[in-house]
């Protein structure tokens, strides 16, 4: 038999805790703002047997981060797919084709973190899902991380299999540019405020 009183006391005091719950702030580590000009966010493969390199020339990032609260920081990158470039023509007019980037169905990419961890002395890996195409997939981004006051550099690769995100499709799915890119970041930021 439940004691009628004390189970609907605990109700009430279950009921009014919602709101203050709710309400409590969000906590979140520091904004850093990246200086695009200093930054680059690149990729390198390899096509009928030569390497090649490019960059996105149009992408942003919303980043927050605090080496002592690794929990509250986070990262969101959105790339325009339309940018990337090689500066070859054969390779480029390609790219925003639905065999690769289909850049006017999916004009954008995102890298969104859902964990960072620590790796070492300044050395990280943000956990989180990249997605293109509208395909999201879970990858992990090994990077480097140096702190001078209100300053930080970020340098960090990660090999992908552009085949997973149904980049490179069609008659591209011969091989003749290998399904393995590497995704290179370099960023310098300031810290907001």
């Amino acid at each position: 038999m439940i004691h009628r009183k004390p189970f609907i006391a605990a109700c009430a005091l279950a009921l009014l805790s919602i709101p203050a719950v709710a309400a409590a702030p969000a906590v979140s580590a520091p904004g850093w703002t990246v200086d695009k000009a200093s930054s680059t966010l690149g990729f390198e493969g390899v096509g009928d047997g030569s390497p090649f390199a490019g960059k996105f020339g149009s992408w942003d990032a919303a980043i927050h981060f605090d080496p002592a609260d690794l929990a509250a920081s986070s990262a969101e990158v959105t790339v325009q797919t339309g940018s990337a470039a090689t500066g070859d023509p054969s390779r480029d007019e390609p790219l925003p084709s639905p065999q690769w980037f289909s850049t006017d169905a999916f004009p954008t990419a995102t890298f969104t973190t859902t964990a960072i961890k620590s790796t070492g002395a300044n050395a990280y890996l943000a956990e989180g899902n990249l997605s293109i195409r509208g395909i999201s997939k879970a990858v992990q981004l090994p990077f480097i991380l140096t702190i001078a006051g209100d300053k930080a550099t970020m340098d960090g690769s990660l090999t992908i299999d552009r085949s997973l995100w149904e980049i490179g499709a069609g008659a591209w799915q011969d091989h003749s540019v290998d399904p393995n890119v590497t995704v290179k970041v370099k960023l310098s930021a300031t810290k907001a405020g």
